[in-house]
């Protein structure tokens, strides 16, 4: 990991891609290649599909943990900049951008009183900052809706939300393979008129799908892999990390802050 790391610190890499250690990554990143100016700390991001095929960006994933006010006021604007339409020399611009992103706190409740106080007055700061578009607090139960376009988090209730949603994902493939395991007449008719929609049903509840999270704030472009990847899941990595340098994200990002 090291050796990747020195590489795209030195210029003799374009993207690194890693499934190794997270803690090891963020380290090496942040000594190695450094951090943007006026960046305190990474924050690991991941686009998530949403109702109705929307998607969102949810970040801090797990690089942080007890991230203050400011900090998550730093992982809003650092959202902001990833999720905003970006110019592209080829295409005019980015394909996935978004022109205004708007930007929700996950929180326990909707309501401006709940929550620790720590949330409450990122909520604050978010809220008084004109280069955003705050939309209010998110709850759990709510986050797949995807009714904001960026969703802010520390490291610690990030990264549950997200392993509690793949373990949901997991049960529901599990479920759905087992109503349809039959080998009746009937039920062989019905998964050959239906194979369409259950594969894309598979697929949307298929972690490997969307792995890779960028590590947002280091000064070039970092995409960690989840350590369980299969074949698909690390490619998926790789594109990311490929889109990430080709849309200009870290210059994107240094501009947004």
């Amino acid at each position: 990991m090291r050796s990747a790391v020195s590489a795209l610190a030195a210029g003799d890499a374009d993207a690194l891609v890693s499934a190794g250690s997270t803690g090891a990554l963020v380290a090496l990143s942040r000594h190695l290649v450094g951090m943007l100016p006026e960046i305190r700390r990474p924050a690991i991001m991941k686009s998530l599909g949403g109702a109705d095929g929307r998607q969102f960006r949810m970040l801090d994933l797990g690089a942080n943990i007890g991230s203050p006010p400011g900090q998550l006021h730093q992982f809003a604007l650092l959202g902001t900049a990833a999720a905003t339409v970006s110019p592209d020399p080829g295409n005019g611009v980015g394909s996935d951008g978004i022109p205004v992103p708007s930007v929700g706190l996950l929180n326990i409740g909707s309501e401006v009183r709940k929550g620790p106080a720590t949330v409450r007055e990122a909520a604050r700061l978010l809220k008084s900052d004109n280069r955003l578009r705050y939309a209010g607090f998110v709850e759990p139960h709510r986050l797949f809706d995807a009714a904001t376009d960026v969703v802010v988090a520390d490291g610690f209730p990030g990264n549950i939300a997200l392993k509690a949603a793949e373990g949901a994902a997991q049960m529901a493939r599990y479920v759905l393979g087992r109503e349809l395991s039959g080998n009746s007449p009937g039920m062989t008719l019905g998964r050959a008129m239906l194979r369409g929609r259950l594969r894309r049903i598979r697929d949307a509840y298929n972690p490997q799908s969307y792995n890779g999270a960028s590590l947002l704030g280091i000064a070039g472009v970092v995409v960690k892999s989840h350590g369980g990847a299969d074949r698909q899941g690390f490619e998926n990595a790789v594109r990311q990390a490929m889109d990430a340098f080709d849309t200009g994200l870290v210059a994107r990002l240094a501009a947004g802050i």
